[in-house]
């Protein structure tokens, strides 16, 4: 883990400890934004972005595999929830495994804690990792982007030098994984549109629309 990872997880923890100290009032407005994205569609650009537009914190996957790896040795991330907290994370890793019929191993059961710890904290992007299908309420908003297949194999062709047969099977192998990923630990399919709020084609609109997309449906009416 590099320490620049670290680093950036133990001052994820101290905002929490230090947010948690406060007495905040229950609100009715969206606090955690889920991204599930086909490889190329520009998902870690928009997420990045939307962070400084929202304020909010972002959680890609080697953060979140970061803090699964911390947590098989301490227990301090799930400790920044109060022990009413940490029950309601409990049962929501219990309820989601036997809705799902899933086998859970140590590595599915901390990334539920971590996702539901994320999720409980609020203030949140969540880039990948299923969590779209572990979070669920009104709080969320789950969005997944998608672009023509041209569209994401240049895209990746550009941001990784290569050439165009090797950036489709980059393409193909990514978006296999990913899927792969999601089926085995949360028994949900990345393709299927009602695992979703919201699904926005960045090959139609620009990651700005889309922004200002996602802004708009987490706007307080």
């Amino acid at each position: 883990m590099s320490k620049s990872i670290h680093k950036l997880i133990d001052e994820q923890i101290k905002r929490w400890e230090m947010g948690s100290k406060k007495q905040v009032p229950i609100q009715e407005k969206i606090e955690i934004i889920t991204i599930s994205r086909e490889s190329g569609s520009n998902g870690y650009k928009l997420a990045k972005q939307l962070c400084l537009k929202t304020g909010f914190d972002l959680f890609h996957h080697e953060i979140v595999d970061a803090m699964v790896e911390k947590s098989k040795n301490s227990r301090t991330l799930l400790e920044t929830l109060d022990e009413r907290g940490m029950n309601i994370v409990d049962d929501i890793v219990s309820n989601f495994v036997n809705e799902h019929h899933l086998w859970t191993d140590e590595y599915s059961k901390l990334l539920f804690q971590i996702l539901s710890t994320i999720g409980k904290h609020g203030n949140a992007i969540i880039l990948g990792r299923g969590a779209n299908c572990v979070l669920h309420g009104q709080n969320i908003l789950r969005v997944r982007l998608v672009a023509p297949e041209n569209m994401r194999r240049n895209n990746i062709q550009k941001s990784l030098d290569l050439n165009k047969d090797d950036a489709k099977k980059n393409m193909v192998s990514t978006d296999a994984n990913r899927a792969a990923f999601v089926k085995r630990y949360f028994n949900c399919d990345t393709t299927d549109a009602s695992n979703y709020d919201l699904v926005i084609n960045t090959g139609a609109l620009s990651v700005e629309k889309a922004i200002q997309i996602i802004t708009c449906a987490i706007t307080p009416n």
